[in-house]
This record gives structure tokens, sequence and C-alpha cells, in this order.
């Protein structure tokens, strides 16, 4: 679990808080949407995801690349080092080339033997006849290699230009599926940026049902803490709360707070959370946590300052926090009788889904407070020395409005 988000909000306490306050409404200025990811995505997935898309980018420049060389090879070869379809069209046309002057040669012998029986005389015949008949023997031959070695020739040509086509080809396409890694690897890096940054949900919401305006030193009060769900989207997310005596000189060792697991009552430590995680909380579902609080009897009259908020889980896509709700109580010394509660009589309502820890029921108590809700702090544990010096007013929207937005900018 991580450490939560407290030491930052008394660390600010004296410093940030009449700034905070008058800014608390516009200060965590995030879109107003999520983030754009695929449900059930995490951070952990996106960031695989924009690391195979990077690879594959690499990979396809280095195709590019390949098939590019090997285009130039078949277009304008190296003269040292030729493809051997290059050197086998070479050739061939040598041979056609070589083929046709042999068959020119024969055609001029074929010409000249003719001439020379023609002007022969009888004794000279004889042999000018059997020159004419080789001649065109040698003829017929040179016609018969030249049509070979064309065809050859041509064949040889044919299979070079496919080759050089075929090459363009997939230079071609070796460009548009650079190009297209590319881009998935924009869209990664992205939905990876996207997933990063928090948005505040105010259909999240936090309620102390039964936290009463009033408590007696000693009693202890149960309470539950509800989050609903009021978004469209599926979340992690991990109950944030924030409980601390605020008067001058109240010792938190005084302050008791609870909250039930699986195995039993578990105490906080000052200003803690539980340690849980509610795991796909669906739209229009619920989550409770039981909790109860105990002030020593001994402790004077003195004021209580609680805040409640879900909080998303590192990593969870979308990343939505849901604002504070706060509440003050008036600790009364034992032996009092609290002042009727007003209140507005609710109660949690059925869950639409499962709670985090078995028997986080309603629990019967005092009608539950209102509360202002605001964005909550970021940070760790507050130290009991931090909490003596904060008052309800500084425990108020505005300290916990510039902790939370610290821990936005680390998420991100």
């Amino acid at each position: 679990m991580h450490k939560r988000r407290y030491l930052a909000v008394a660390a600010a306490l004296a410093v940030t808080a009449p700034v905070a306050l008058s800014a608390s409404s516009p200060a965590f200025a995030e879109p107003s949407a999520p983030a754009a990811a695929e449900a059930g995505t995490t951070v952990q997935e996106l960031e695989k995801a924009l690391e195979e898309a990077r690879a594959a980018h690499s990979a396809a420049v280095l195709a590019r690349i390949e098939a590019y060389g090997e285009l130039e090879a078949l277009v304008d070869p190296d003269k040292s080092d030729p493809p051997a379809l290059v050197v086998a069209a070479e050739e061939a046309r040598k041979a056609a080339d070589e083929a046709k002057a042999a068959l020119d040669a024969a055609v001029t012998r074929v010409g000249a033997a003719r001439t020379a029986l023609a002007e022969a005389d009888e004794a000279g015949r004889a042999a000018a006849e059997q020159e004419l008949a080789d001649a065109e023997l040698a003829l017929e031959d040179a016609r018969q290699a030249h049509v070979e070695a064309a065809e050859k020739a041509k064949t040889a040509g044919t299979a070079l230009d496919d080759a050089q086509v075929e090459a363009a080809r997939a230079y071609e396409l070796a460009k548009q599926t650079e190009k297209a890694a590319k881009e998935k690897a924009e869209a990664a890096e992205k939905a990876l940026a996207d997933a990063k940054k928090c948005t505040q949900a105010e259909e999240l919401k936090s309620k102390a049902v039964g936290l009463p305006e009033q408590l007696v030193a000693g009693d202890r009060v149960p309470f539950t803490f509800r989050i609903t769900n009021g978004t469209e989207h599926t979340v992690d997310v991990e109950p944030l709360t924030f409980v601390v005596l605020d008067s001058p000189g109240a010792d938190q060792e005084d302050l008791e707070v609870e909250w039930k697991s699986r195995d039993g009552w578990v105490e906080l430590e000052p200003a803690g959370s539980p340690e849980l995680v509610v795991e796909d909380l669906e739209p229009g579902s619920q989550a409770r946590i039981r909790m109860r609080l105990t002030v020593d009897e001994d402790t004077p009259k003195s004021h209580l300052h609680a805040s409640f908020a879900a909080d998303p889980v590192t990593g969870s896509v979308p990343c939505l926090f849901g604002p504070m709700k706060n509440y003050g109580i008036d600790v009364l010394p034992a032996g009092s009788t609290p002042s009727p509660s007003p209140g507005d009589g609710a109660s949690p309502s059925p869950s639409t889904s499962a709670s985090p820890a078995p028997g986080a029921s309603a629990t019967p108590g005092a009608a539950p407070q209102g509360g202002t809700g605001s964005l909550a702090a970021t940070g760790s544990t507050v130290t009991p020395v931090a909490l003596t010096a904060a008052s309800a007013l500084v425990l108020g929207a505005g300290a916990v409005v510039v902790s939370r937005r610290r821990r936005a900018e680390v998420r991100s």
C-alpha cells in the first residue's frame, strides 16, 4: 500500500492555507473527461503497449531501410557486387547481342557466297556452291542461336523488371508500415500520458453515514464510510480517511479510529486510512466500510475534524478521484449529553456490488452530517506533532487542494 498523503497537508498548513483557501475552486485544472483508454487497462499494460509499439516502429524503420537498399541494388546496382538477377540479365543481354552479331555475320556470309557463285567460272563453280551451302547452314544455326539467346535475354530482363517492381512495392509498403507504426507509437504515448492524468469526478462520492455532530469523550461512535460510484466507469479506488483532533494542544493519542477488516477491527495510525483497495467498483454501485472512533474519556471539550474521499489506485485507468467530504465534530467532556442532531436521516442504501470487507454494512447511529466537498491531500501519514498545529479552518478545502494537486503532478 502506498504511503498516505497527509504529511504534505501538515507541512503546507501554515504557509499555504490562506492562498489555498482563496483558490480552492480552480485549483485542479484538469480535463473534464477521463483518459481515453480501454476499460480495465492499467498503466502497466499501457506502458507495455508503448514499449511494444516503439519496438515495432524501430523494426519498421529498419525494414524500410532494408527495402530501399534492395530496390536501389536492383535499379542502380553496385558494379563491384551486383545482385544475381542483374548479373543474369546482363549476361543474357550480352549473349543475345553476340548471337545477333553472329547472325548478322552469317547473313553477310550468305550474301557473299551468293555473289561469289554468280561470278564463279566453271572451274570454281563447285567450290562456290559448297561455300553457299555451308554459309546457309551456318545462317540457320545463327538464327536458331539468336532466337534462343533473345528469349533468354527477355526472360532474364523480365525477371529483373519484376524484381524491381516487387522491390518498389515492398519499399512503398515498408514506408506505409513505418508510418502506421509511428502513428501507433505516438497513440500509445498519448494513451499512456492521458492515463497518468488524474481527473476529479464529482460523481465519485464519499459520505460518513452515522457520524454525529457531537460526541462524548469515552463513547465509542460507529459509522459507515460509504463510496458511491456515480460515474460511467468501473473504477479501482482506495478509501481515504483523515480524522484528527484539531484543537490547540490536542494529543492525537487520545483519539482512536478503527475500521472493520475481514479479520476484525484494525486501528488506524493518526490521520491514517484503511489498507484497502476497492476493485472493479461498477457504475451505480457502492462500497461500504464499517468504522468507529473513540475519544479518550479524559479529553476536555475540544473539536475533531474528519475528511473522507475516494482516491484512485496507482496505475488505474481511468484515474478518477472523488471530492472530499469534510466534517466538524464537537467533542464534549465525559458525562455530557449531546444536543439533538437534526441530520437528514440518511442511511446506507443496498450496494449493487460486494462491499470491500465482510460485514461492511450500515451501522445505526446518529443522523449523518452534511459536509462540504473539496479536493483531498497527498503525502504520507501526518505525525502527531504536525497535527497539533492544525485548526479546523486550515484543514479545510484549501490545504487539501494544494496537496492533492501535488500528488496528481507526481502521477503525471
